[in-house]
């Protein structure tokens, strides 16, 4: 049986993590761009808005911490 410890990981990867923090910059950017400037209506835009923030952000984080995104895991059932 495996380790959990020696297991590598394609999240892990520098590359991955790289790439993967730059898309989530990306969406920070495109996120706090919609709830400023969106052109439908004010709800929409902001809760559109946040949740392309949180997921840019939290994108953004788990790279920092060589972990699996939610973005990674939601992928598959989009």
């Amino acid at each position: 049986m495996a380790d959990d410890q020696d297991v590598d990981r394609y999240f892990s990867g520098t590359i991955y993590r790289i790439l993967s923090a730059l898309f989530g910059l990306f969406l920070v950017i495109v996120g706090v761009y919609a709830i400023f400037f969106g052109v439908v209506g004010p709800f929409a835009r902001v809760s559109l808005g946040l949740a392309i923030t949180v997921l840019g952000a939290e994108t953004l984080w788990s790279s920092v911490q060589s972990k699996q995104s939610w973005l990674a895991k939601l992928a598959p059932f989009i």
